[in-house]
C-alpha cells in the first residue's frame, strides 16, 4: 500500500494517501507492491485484502482504487528503480532536496491590499504579525518554554494556535458567519490566516464599500484578539451578542476615517439603497 506508478513514470503517489478509506481497512498495511503483485502469463492479480468489506458508501471508493492498481501494467523488461521526484529526470541531488525542504508557500499573499487600508497601524501590524504565526497564542508561549495549560480561551476546548483562534474557534467562527450571513455570501474557512487574507476578494462597485470590506478581516481579527486579552488579564468576558455589536461598533468607527462624499456611514448606506 505504499506507492504507485508504472516503470518509468515520473510521478508517484503514496496509495494511503490517494485512498486514505481503503488504507485504514488494509490488512496488511506495511505490504510491498511486489508482494501483492501475482503475475501469471500476461495477467496481473492483485491480492489486497482487507480487514472488513466495504460499505455502501464505499464502494466507488474501492471500485476507483482496484481500476487504478489494474491499470498498471509491470515492464518486465526493466527492472524496478528509485524514482526522486523533486527533479525530472529522477535522479537525487543535494540542490533539489534542499529546495524541497525550503519550499515555501506559493500563495501570492496582497501585502499592499493588507497595509494600504485606512484601519488604525497597530490593528494593521497585528495582523500582518498574526498572519506570520508570531503573536503570543498559547503555542507560541509553549515554545518560548512557559508552562501554561494549552487551551483556547474563547471556547475552551481546543488546544490554542493562531489559526484555530483567529478562524476555527466556536466563538470566532460565530463573527465570520454573523458577517457572511448579512450579506448573503457563502463561504468556506480557509485554513490559515494568510490563506484567509489572500482569498479576501474585494467586490465591485462603490470604491466606499471596498474600502470597508478591507476593514473587515482585521477587524474582526483585532477584536477577537482584545476579547481573548481581556477574559485573561481583565476577567471579563463577552457575550456572543455583546461580542458582535463590538465588532460593528469598531467597523464603524474605523469606516470614520473614509470619505463618504460629505455624509456619515449610516447615510451614505441608506442612499446607496434608495439608488
Amino acid at each position: 500500500m505504499e506507492a504507485y506508478g508504472g516503470a518509468g513514470a515520473q510521478k508517484s503517489e503514496a496509495l494511503k494517501e490517494a485512498f486514505p478509506a481503503v488504507f485504514r481497512v488494509a490488512r496488511n498495511q506495511e505490504v510491498s507492491i511486489e508482494d501483492l503483485m501475482i503475475i501469471s502469463g500476461d495477467h496481473v492479480q492483485w491480492n489486497v485484502t482487507f480487514s472488513r468489506a466495504a460499505q455502501d458508501w464505499e464502494v466507488d471508493i474501492f471500485e476507483a482504487f482496484f481500476s487504478l492498481i489494474y491499470s498498471v501494467k509491470p515492464n518486465r523488461q526493466q527492472a524496478d528503480s528509485l524514482w526522486w521526484n523533486p527533479t525530472g529526470k529522477g535522479i537525487f541531488s543535494v540542490r533539489s532536496f534542499y529546495k524541497s525542504l525550503s519550499h515555501t508557500t506559493t500563495i501570492q499573499f496582497p501585502w499592499k491590499r493588507l497595509w494600504r487600508n485606512k484601519v488604525p497601524p497597530k490593528a494593521v501590524f497585528f495582523t500582518w504579525t498574526a498572519a506570520w504565526g508570531k503573536i503570543l497564542t498559547i503555542d507560541n508561549l509553549r515554545k518560548r518554554r512557559l508552562v501554561i495549560l494549552d487551551w483556547c480561551c474563547l471556547c475552551k476546548r481546543s488546544g490554542e494556535t493562531v489559526d484555530h483562534l483567529l478562524l476555527h474557534c466556536e466563538t470566532t467562527r460565530a463573527l465570520w458567519v454573523e458577517v457572511f450571513s448579512r450579506v448573503e455570501l457563502p463561504f468556506v474557512m480557509p485554513e490559515t490566516v494568510v490563506d484567509l487574507l489572500a482569498s479576501w476578494a474585494l467586490p465591485r462597485g462603490v470604491q466606499q464599500i471596498k474600502e470597508v470590506w478591507k476593514m473587515i478581516p482585521i477587524c474582526i481579527i483585532w477584536c477577537i484578539w482584545q476579547e481573548c486579552n481581556d477574559r485573561t488579564f481583565e476577567n471579563k468576558e463577552r457575550s456572543p451578542g455583546e461580542l458582535g455589536a463590538l465588532l460593528f461598533r469598531t467597523l464603524m468607527l474605523w469606516a470614520i476615517a473614509i470619505d463618504f462624499n460629505g455624509l456619515n456611514v449610516h447615510d451614505f448606506l441608506a442612499s446607496l439603497s434608495l439608488t
